[in-house]
């Protein structure tokens, strides 16, 4: 770990698992790596449909690291309930959320916590559109209508974030426990950017690289993306108060 500029943060990170074995292992090695302190507890959320393979890096990873903990994911299928457990079983001031198929950019999650540092920020996203970001093995196509549709949403929410379907980020614990969560599936990607964006809270970005996962494959099909659409036209035009927990 490393062990200068010692942050006064404590992080719970929230990693999604689904059958993956030696990105899993490199990913927690990853982010420990870069960690200065502000680690406070690893969440794998693994699938119930993961296999015997990467359950057991899961219980290596646990035997390994005292504050690595286990969760099986009770409500399913759907990334989108993995991600909201994680975010219920946190404990730490700030919650990085993350998935185990490095497509995430395990050493952002440095960048992020230092520009909560800096900024006293309610949330940062990993922005792969911002000088120092990219995607590398991405499909042309996607690339393309991915890029419409931040700018469409952009403007709609009148911010200067520009990857709002990125699920790679950092948010404040206080925040997460105060708005009412919808997304099953890969539509809270967009959802833990835009309800807080719609609530007033403060939102940073920095710049991360996207790189193509090397194992396993994705199970967000094109249409879903409508999910995306849907949720995010309903939470632009809704009223603050439904976007919250009732009392």
């Amino acid at each position: 770990m490393e062990t200068s500029n010692q942050s006064q943060i404590r992080l719970s990170v929230v990693v999604t698992v689904y059958s993956e074995t030696f990105s899993l292992n490199e990913s927690v090695e990853r982010l420990i790596r870069k960690d200065r302190g502000y680690i406070q507890e690893i969440i794998l959320v693994i699938s119930p449909k993961s296999s015997p393979e990467c359950i057991d890096v899961c219980q290596q990873l646990d035997q390994k690291y005292d504050f690595l903990k286990l969760h099986m994911q009770q409500n399913n299928p759907g990334v989108g309930w993995a991600i909201r457990e994680g975010m219920e079983m946190a404990s730490g001031d700030y919650v990085a959320l993350l998935s185990a198929d490095l497509e995430t950019e395990p050493e952002a999650v440095d960048r992020m916590v230092r520009k909560i540092e800096e900024t006293g920020c309610d949330g940062v996203i990993g922005n792969r559109w911002l000088k120092g970001g990219g995607f590398q093995n991405y499909d042309p196509v996607k690339l393309v209508l991915n890029y419409g549709f931040q700018t469409i949403f952009k403007f709609l929410y009148w911010s200067p974030l520009g990857d709002l379907t990125y699920g790679f980020k950092v948010l404040r614990k206080e925040m997460i426990d105060q708005i009412r969560w919808e997304g099953v599936l890969h539509e809270i990607y967009i959802e833990t950017t835009v309800k807080p964006l719609k609530l007033g809270f403060r939102m940073e970005q920095v710049p991360t690289v996207w790189i193509g996962r090397r194992e396993g494959e994705s199970k967000n099909t094109f249409l879903r993306n409508f999910r995306y659409v849907g949720l995010a036209l309903n939470t632009l035009f809704s009223n603050k108060k439904k976007l919250l927990k009732s009392e």
